[in-house]
Parts: C-alpha cells; structure tokens; sequence
C-alpha cells in the first residue's frame, strides 16, 4: 500500500482493526502453511479473512463478523452455503460411506441428471476437479486423434496441470517463442518444463482469423483446441458466439476435438446449450458438486469409448476419488435443485449487477466497465470492455494497489468479493443485495476519489458531479 496516502492507509487501518483474529488466525496458519492458506487466490494483504461458518448467502469471519457472499468460492457454489437439500444429502451419505471403492448407483444417477442439462454429455466419466477434468479431456483427445498438439487460448485457466500454465496468466512467468510465427510470445508458469511448447500453442481470443491460421499451418497434428465460453480468470470476458461457432467448422474440418471448458460457465446455463454451439468434449466442476470436490469430462459416445475396459486398448484412468459417493449425493442434490429458473435468476442478478456498477461509476466520474456474462462479472477500470485477455492485462497493468484497496474497502463495507475482481452470486441471492453492494461499490469509489487523483488521474479524465 502507499504508505504516505491517506486513503489507503485509512481503508487499510479499518480493515486492521476489525479482523484482529484474522489476524493471528493468519499468524499462525503461516508457521505451517506458506503464506497461511492453501490457494494462492485466495491470499492478500495484509491478511486474508478467515472464515468459520456460511449461511444462506453470508459468511462469518472468525471475528464473528457477517458478509454478504458476492464470490460464492469462485463461482463453485450456486446454492448459498446451506441449501437444506444439499445438507440432508450429504449427512445421509455420510453415514452410508463416502468412497466404497466400487462403483455405486449414484454415479449414473448424477450423470443422467448432468445429461439432461448438457445434452452432448453421451458419456462421461468423473474426475476430482476441474483440473483433473481439463488434464482427461485433453489426454482424451490425444488418445482419440493419435496426435499430440494442444491449441489454447492467451489468459484461458484451465486447472494447475503443466498444459493448462501456458499462457493462464499472460502477464508473469518464463516468456518464450512460440513455435508458430506471428503469435504473442508464451508465458510458462514457474516449474512448468520449455518442453510443454512442443505440444501446446496458445491464441488471441475472439480472433477467428488467427485461430483458422493457426489450424492450417498445423493441419493434421492438433489433437484439441480447448477454450473457456467465457474467460475467467482473463477477466470475464464473453466468447462472441460467432467466433466459438467458427472454432466448431474449423475443427471438424480437420477432425480436431473441440472441447469447452465449462467449469465456470455450467452457472450460465450451460454456455453450450445457451448459445447452440456443441463442442466434442466438455469439462464441469464448481457447482454440479454441490460445495464438494468434483470434476467431469465427457461428450461424445465414440471418443469417450476409449475408456471402456472391454475395448481394444482401452485407456487407463484411475482415481481414489474419483466418482466418490460424498461428492455425487451433493451433486445430485443440487442438480435436482438447479433449473430454468434458476439460470434466469442468475442471468437476471448478473445484469442488474453490470448495469448497476456501470452507473455506480458514471456518477462517482471513475472511468470503468463491467464485463461478464451471467452470473460471472468483472469489473475493469477502462474505457472499453475487453475483448482478450490482453486487453485485460493492460487495463490492469499498474493498478494493482487500486484493485487492492477496492477489495478492502468492500470487506469493510461487508462484502465478500475476489482480489482479483470476480464477482458471483447465488440463486438464493436477493436482487435488494445487488443493489447494496453497486451502492458499496459507488461509495468506495467515491471514497478513493482522492486517491485515484493523486495516483490514476487517467481514470477521472471524465469526471462529473455525482448524481
């Protein structure tokens, strides 16, 4: 933080004084845990809340302090913190086993259920997390096509495995020459091998032209192109569907699995069955798990039928965990609670949101858009919504302290939001505690005023009297 600004210090000392044991929760957690926490996201400064309970949509600090949930754990959780069918589910497993280590009803009971929601589901099989789910559908589509090239988008997050870092965050990490001309360089995580370049090249989004350049020059040996409908972590940026409708005519072409990563976007309805553009391959976690770990892959019946023992050279795929009871009687749970109307909620609370902060920071004089889709919201200080997660990176660029301090300030002002700026709901969701949090979003930029014209006057370039 500036240590000599005012504002910062003054949103800094608030937040300081009301998580005193936050704090020493912290304090302790970082003698065992580096960094004290587990998730890399989920960490900040000068300490992160650490929280013992969730009901209905609030959390509650270990300080005893209530917030309302506008993060629902990074989209995971659609249904509040305890939907009562989802508890009754999970208390009735529990005493029934959670992993028999065989196979149980549940599994195909939660993949017709997951079905009826996604029809181009023809089977699918179940992994840990969206990271596993990812790392499968990939290897599937190499096992499937015989060829090994992964093509990705810039800023797309895909889960932690080696093929999912390249590119996840455009901004950091090991910078290399991509092996076709004319892309943007690709940005390697730390402990990420040089040799995972060999197999995966990553594209602008929303570039058709580039993406039906790129399948050319390596026609026939591209196994996947693997894209989220909306960018999560870049920034919460919409597919245009047009350009995902192209990716599908371009990849049947050469006989390319097209898969969507639909972790995210499941909230939306799903993307696919939204918007009419039907990938190969799919990938879910998040909220068909019910708040429990759970990850899923599957589409269509011919690929995915290289899992089947009783092929010819079936392929290996073993877990645990995977398919546990526990996390398939919540899912099942939250399935059976999760319809039409549900999504429109969510759709509707998503854009009152985006429209209600947009006017938020028109009356305040802050330049700034919200982008999203859903119940998925970003919200970036620039003049123009992003169309790739380039465009996202230079919005951000320099002004991390400010996103810090709006995630403070709305900590202080009771609402729970991500670092980085991701904003979710829950169908359980009041639309009156939308409109609490624009106004908490309008008040701390009205509060940073001071600061944005010491540190960002860019931003206040159309400044006018709040209305």
């Amino acid at each position: 933080m500036s240590a000599n600004d005012p504002v910062a210090r003054g949103i800094r000392e608030r937040y300081l004084a009301a998580s005193p044991a936050s704090a020493a929760a912290f304090s302790a957690a970082a003698s065992v845990l580096p960094g004290g926490d587990t998730r890399t996201m989920t960490t900040y400064r000068p300490h992160p809340l650490y929280f013992e309970q969730g009901s209905g949509t609030r959390l509650k600090d270990v300080d005893g302090v209530w917030r309302e949930d506008f993060l629902a754990n990074y989209g995971a959780l659609a249904h509040g913190h305890d939907h009562p069918a989802i508890v009754a589910a999970v208390r009735e497993q529990v005493a029934l086993g959670t992993a028999p280590g065989g196979p149980g009803t549940l599994q195909h009971r939660h993949a017709r259920l997951l079905r009826e929601l996604v029809p181009s589901l023809e089977r699918l099989r179940y992994a840990n997390s969206g990271t596993e789910a990812t790392m499968w559908a990939i290897r599937t589509a190499r096992a499937h096509t015989g060829r090994e090239v992964l093509v990705k988008i810039d800023g797309g997050y895909h889960g932690t495995h080696d093929w999912g870092h390249v590119n996840a965050f455009i901004t950091t990490g090991d910078t290399r020459p991509q092996p076709v001309a004319g892309l943007p360089p690709a940005h390697l995580a730390r402990g990420v091998p040089a040799g995972v370049l060999d197999s995966v090249v990553a594209i602008p989004y929303n570039d058709t032209a580039t993406a039906a350049r790129v399948l050319a020059e390596l026609r026939g040996r591209v196994a996947a192109v693997l894209v989220e409908p909306v960018l999560g972590v870049g920034g919460g940026v919409p597919a245009d569907p047009a350009y995902l409708a192209a990716l599908r005519r371009l990849t049947a072409a050469d006989g390319v699995v097209l898969i969507f990563d639909e972790c995210a976007t499941v909230r939306l309805g799903p993307w696919q069955v939204r918007h009419g553009v039907e990938p190969d391959l799919s990938t879910f976690s998040k909220v068909v798990g019910g708040g429990l770990p759970i990850g899923v892959f599957g589409g269509r019946a011919d690929i995915m039928a290289i899992f089947d023992p009783a092929g010819d050279d079936p392929v290996y795929h073993a877990g645990a965990f995977v398919g546990n009871n526990l996390s398939l009687a919540a899912g099942v749970a939250a399935l059976e609670h999760l319809g039409a109307e549900d999504f429109a909620h969510l759709d509707a609370l998503g854009e009152r949101l985006r429209a209600g902060l947009a006017r938020a920071a028109a009356s305040v004089g802050v330049t700034g858009r919200a982008a999203g889709e859903g119940g998925l919201t970003y919200f970036h200080f620039t003049a123009t919504p992003p169309r790739d997660a380039a465009d996202t990176a230079r919005a951000r660029r320099g002004r991390g302290e400010l996103r810090a301090l709006v995630h403070l300030q709305l900590l202080n002002e009771g609402f729970v939001t991500a670092r980085h700026g991701l904003l979710c709901q829950h169908v359980t969701t009041d639309p009156a505690a939308v409109d609490a949090f624009v106004e908490a979003y309008g008040n701390t930029l009205d509060l940073l005023l001071p600061y944005l014209s010491r540190h960002h006057p860019d931003l206040l370039e159309h400044a006018g009297a709040r209305s």
